[in-house]
């Protein structure tokens, strides 16, 4: 207990020392946290710079009724790139979750609270730069009787969280054998067989009996001919305004829906001249894509893309650099609608 009391003080002192605010900004956040100029907005976030150190920002995120929801280090004032402790609360002010982040990805130890503030789990999370996975180790869990089901990273785990059932075995903190779940909101059933944590075949069954068989949890949407077809069909059809020396980032994001058409298009940053409903023009004009998956079955997927903007020859640039993932220009923002 000493231990875990001292490293949660760490976590707010380490959020805390960055205090010598040079001026707040405020941003109103829509259902996906995504910066909006509505007025029924649901989320607030305050980022706060500093003047010792340039490139360090505090996020913190309150409801619109400004109860408290999220507190972070990022190293990006406009977008989420977090470095360090995350803590996340829940509405009564207690703390869901203590995590750490490295280079914008989870990493270390992360620790889950019911909303009474008994603990729940604790797990290691690890990423791998080169495949771009996490792996992630249960090693202790406790049940809502406080009975601890899981320890030392061997036992039964069975919990309900976020309309998502599950029931299996945990050995040496990973996924063991078989298990089997249920999605409450969307009343899916599934069966899924692990061996060392790692997926080898699932199955879903939709409340019609539909089967679903699959080896991914998740599978990405990807354009209807590849992605390659997509990068030559934006760089061949995007207009750049003939604005001398214009040039920066804009960025768009879309979702590509169960039937693979893209939709919900948004601009959340240009620089003028047209230049962000040109980058909307041009990713609809593409048509069809294959659509990404939960499980099996065709899910919501959103995506946000940055796109360099110059006014020469080639105006059209790809900032790969910004993505998430290998050879792939798109920031996966959800993994799916829930």
């Amino acid at each position: 207990m000493k231990n875990h009391l001292f490293t949660r003080l760490l976590l707010f002192v380490s959020i805390a020392s960055f205090s010598q605010i040079i001026k707040p900004t405020r941003y109103n956040l829509d259902s996906l946290r995504i910066p909006t100029i509505k007025q029924d907005f649901k989320y607030i976030r305050l980022v706060e710079n500093y003047d010792n150190r340039p490139n360090v920002f505090l996020f913190t995120e309150y409801t619109r009724e400004g109860k408290i929801t999220m507190r972070a280090i990022s190293t990006k004032k406009d977008e989420q790139k977090f470095e360090g402790p995350r803590i996340d609360y829940y509405e009564n002010g207690n703390i869901k979750q203590e995590s750490n982040y490295i280079d914008n990805k989870l990493s270390g130890t992360q620790i889950d609270y019911y909303e009474n503030n008994d603990k729940k789990t604790e797990k290691e999370i690890t990423w791998n730069p080169e495949k771009k996975i996490s792996s992630v180790k249960i090693l202790q869990f406790w049940n809502k009787d406080k009975q601890q089901t899981v320890v030392d990273g061997n036992g039964i785990y069975e919990d309900t969280e976020d309309d998502l059932y599950e029931k299996g075995e945990i050995k040496k903190g990973e996924k063991q054998g078989i298990w089997e779940g249920k999605d409450l909101k969307k009343k899916i059933n599934f069966t899924e067989n692990y061996n060392e944590g790692v997926l080898i075949s699932g199955i879903s069954t939709d409340e019609n009996n539909n089967l679903f068989p699959y080896k991914e949890i998740l599978e990405k949407p990807f354009p209807a001919k590849g992605m390659q077809n997509f990068y030559k069909h934006i760089g061949r059809n995007y207009s750049t305004p003939k604005v001398e020396g214009l040039k920066g980032k804009i960025y768009i994001t879309f979702v590509i829906d169960e039937d693979g058409d893209p939709t919900n298009f948004r601009v959340l940053r240009d620089i003028g001249y047209g230049t962000g409903l040109e980058g909307i023009k041009v990713i609809a004009s593409y048509g069809k894509w294959i659509p990404g998956k939960m499980r099996g079955i065709p899910e919501k997927v959103m995506y946000s893309l940055p796109i360099t903007v110059q006014a020469s020859t080639n105006p059209f640039q790809y900032n790969n650099n910004s993505s998430q993932r290998s050879n792939d220009p798109f920031q996966q923002n959800n993994n799916s609608f829930r």
